[in-house]
């Protein structure tokens, strides 16, 4: 800690929770303010005044959006970074989000407060609004503690610093997942004294899977005849991007991503990648090789008949999931990119039937090759019907955005679409929005906080934009430099919401009268609410705009301004 301390001489827990943030390496404080933080705001000035190195400070007006960069910045860095949120209330606005990274097992710190004296101790006084309205019974330490990783409460202002980073360690460990600590205001203003051996925490030691299992797995690849590997979560590491591309050229793998992806996981040009058709594959297999992957099928007990299962994960019974079903015959638990890197050399080892191997390879490249004719004939088709149809956009949006863009996707209707025809190829090009809808934009934030220099877009659809925060984060673009494309899929409904009533109720009077509920949007033009941030906005009903407006948008955005091209679709 710097000896400099400024006007005030005194040392108190605002600075124990700043100092120990410099020490867990923090990069970023998110938060949507509340009045228990003035002692971290108060240590974040002389921080500055002093010109000490530590992270820094960004305001939210919306915990959702507090959340969600956190969310983005940790699946575009894999660090975790802190939100501090306000009592019960703030906590409870921003715990879908939390919720969020619990069901992602992204590693996240969220603190909120609480009051202990309520105006009865004459030496401090935290404000009448802690014994009106925000005290929680109990403590809102209880209000997480169904989805985070642990929950908690700070007692003591000499716990205080080590209890934040023993919470922030925790929390980056397997399973990964948010933790939370209640921290009363009355501990924040109690004079502290910086602990005598200052440590910066290291990183958390990787777990390795046992040599044994990782060799009897390496014996039942070599002698499968028709196996196949599936993935949900691989690419999240680009570690085991790489390895797990290396793997499945070594055997000619065919490689089928879970309706479940909720990132790159393997590269959509590779001859063998085959899509998310799982299908095929299930009937004849005799081995399945799932990797980090919570759901590979559907429904859970429908395992491929004649295979032996292979789970290869850090944490592959998540213990999040109500219910979960992976029908594993064996299992490598251990750091993934390390698994899969210890069964390719194993594999190695033992030798492979090239011929075999070979057929297998030309096989799956020509099933490769004539998925890709179908999308490329199903793109041809799009184009000649009246109107925009999402395939077209997709194609647009392929031949416009640079090679370097990031796409973050809260639709629902056309996000496998958007998997299946956008054709990317890197890992960390690609996040999926996962828990409750209404974080994209938080999300989309976070992300480009991590990557400044490229372009990144959020792909949202209409009922999806219209359950985020949209004014409190299109103000957090413009303050912070964040400019965003914003591409809207607007088919003027709640389409998810129809399909469903129809699987339901497929002869049912809403059919027969054309009477549906809770599907039709009437919305208002999103194009024109970038106007107040000093963005642009257009909406497209041509598809030959298409190409122009998206150039539009991304010359904005180079220009440090978010764009919203709001893209009327036919479906």
């Amino acid at each position: 800690m710097s000896d400099k301390i400024g006007p005030s001489n005194k040392i108190d827990g605002g600075e124990a929770v700043l100092e120990a943030f410099r020490h867990l390496g923090v990069d970023y404080i998110l938060s949507s303010p509340g009045s228990e933080w003035a002692p971290v705001w108060e240590a974040l000035a002389r921080q500055k005044a002093n010109n000490t190195a530590g992270p820094t400070y960004i305001d939210c007006w919306h915990e959702t959006i507090a959340v969600g960069m956190a969310i983005g910045y940790t699946l575009a860095t894999g660090k975790p970074q802190p939100v501090l949120l306000h009592a019960g209330a703030g906590l409870l606005q921003g715990s879908m989000a939390v919720h969020a990274a619990y069901i992602a097992q992204l590693p996240m710190l969220v603190m909120s407060g609480e009051a202990l004296s309520y105006g009865e101790n004459p030496e401090v006084d935290p404000g009448s609004q802690w014994y009106r309205n925000l005290s929680v019974v109990g403590g809102p330490d209880g209000l997480v503690k169904p989805f985070t990783k642990w929950s908690s409460r700070i007692t003591s202002s000499h716990t205080l610093y080590e209890t934040i980073v023993r919470a922030m360690e925790m929390s980056a460990r397997i399973p990964r997942g948010p933790v939370f600590l209640n921290l009363p205001v009355e501990l924040m203003l109690q004079d502290w004294t910086p602990p005598e051996h200052e440590r910066r925490a290291p990183a958390p030691p990787k777990k390795h899977t046992p040599p044994a299992d990782i060799e009897a797995v390496a014996k039942l690849l070599v002698a499968a005849e028709n196996p196949f590997l599936t993935t949900e979560t691989a690419g999240r590491d680009p570690e085991a991007f790489t390895a797990l591309v290396a793997l499945a050229e070594q055997l000619a793998l065919p490689v089928i991503e879970s309706r479940g992806a909720v990132c790159l996981n393997f590269p959509k040009d590779h001859p063998l990648y085959q899509g998310f058709n799982i299908g095929p594959f299930m009937k004849e297999s005799d081995l399945a090789l799932v990797v980090s992957s919570r759901a590979p099928w559907y429904p859970p007990g429908n395992r491929p008949p004649k295979a032996k299962v292979v789970a290869v994960d850090e944490d592959p019974l998540r213990s999040y999931m109500v219910y979960q079903n992976l029908q594993a015959d064996l299992y490598l638990e251990g750091d993934l990119a390390a698994s899969l890197r210890a069964l390719d050399r194993a594999v190695q080892a033992l030798g492979i039937d090239k011929a075999k191997v070979e057929a297998r390879r030309a096989k799956y490249a020509a099933a490769h090759e004539k998925a890709a004719a179908q999308r490329k004939a199903a793109e041809t088709d799009a184009a000649t019907k009246p109107g925009i149809h999402p395939l077209a956009l997709c194609a647009a949006l392929r031949a416009t955005l640079p090679a370097d863009a990031i796409y973050v996707d809260e639709t629902i209707t056309h996000s496998s679409l958007l998997q299946e025809y956008m054709g990317w190829n890197k890992p960390h090009s690609y996040f999926y929005v996962q828990g409750g809808l209404g974080q994209g934009l938080g999300v989309a934030l976070g992300v480009k906080l991590a990557n400044k220099t490229k372009p990144v877009a959020l792909m949202i659809g209409d009922g999806s934009l219209l359950y985020n925060p949209i004014i409190q984060g299109l103000a957090a673009a413009a303050q912070n430099k964040l400019p965003l494309l914003i591409v809207v899929f607007n088919n003027k409904k709640y389409a998810s919401m129809k399909a469903n009533h129809l699987r339901y109720y497929p002869d049912g009077i809403a059919v027969a009268t054309k009477n549906f509920h809770g599907v039709e949007i009437e919305a208002p033009d999103f194009a024109k609410l970038s106007i107040h941030f000093g963005g642009f906005g257009k909406t497209v009903t041509d598809p030959g705009d298409l190409a122009g407006a998206l150039r539009e948008g991304l010359a904005t955005v180079a220009k440090g301004e978010t764009a919203i091209i709001n893209v009327m679709l036919t479906q």
